[in-house]
């Protein structure tokens, strides 16, 4: 280890040496910890992103515009499927009241309807209500990327 002698000259003409050892063990333990959790949440940084952009700033596909736009809206009583061509899709919650889920099948269904008829479509835009939680936003975003359109834009306000 590392250690230090000092000479000391007393009042009698003695010398007194003193070894000073420094233990650095414990520092090192802390520093291999921190390291350790640095790279461990840097992993799930990645694995949890989400690929979404903001309204209007998403990715453009060299001047080409797809045939129809697709708004997904979510609410409190469920989703709704606005098509460009004027057409809307509803899903509806399901459960009792004061217990109301969104059907995440049902809306998972209606995607996959959509991409079929669709085949080219990959970009939709989610905009939910604020009094919407943001897990069910999440579940929806997972929908649609599950779905095949995994260019997602996201906007406030579904009124």
């Amino acid at each position: 280890m590392a250690g230090t002698t000092v000479a000391e000259q007393g009042g009698r003409g003695r010398r007194r040496s003193l070894d000073l050892t420094i233990n650095v063990v414990p520092a090192i333990d802390l520093l291999s910890c921190c390291i350790t959790f640095l790279l461990v949440t840097a992993v799930w940084t990645q694995i949890a992103r989400l690929q979404v952009s903001q309204y209007g700033s998403g990715p453009q596909s060299g001047g080409q515009r797809s045939a129809v736009t697709i708004t997904l809206r979510l609410s409190p009583t469920g989703h709704v499927l606005q098509l460009s061509t004027g057409q809307d899709i509803t899903v509806p919650a399901t459960g009792k009241p004061g217990d109301v889920r969104p059907d995440y099948a049902a809306l998972a269904a209606r995607l996959a309807e959509l991409k079929q008829r669709f085949p080219d479509q990959s970009a939709i835009t989610v905009a939910a209500e604020d009094t919407v939680p943001y897990a069910e936003l999440v579940h929806t975003i997972d929908a649609c990327v599950g779905a095949g359109l995994a260019s997602v834009a996201v906007t406030g306000g579904a009124g």
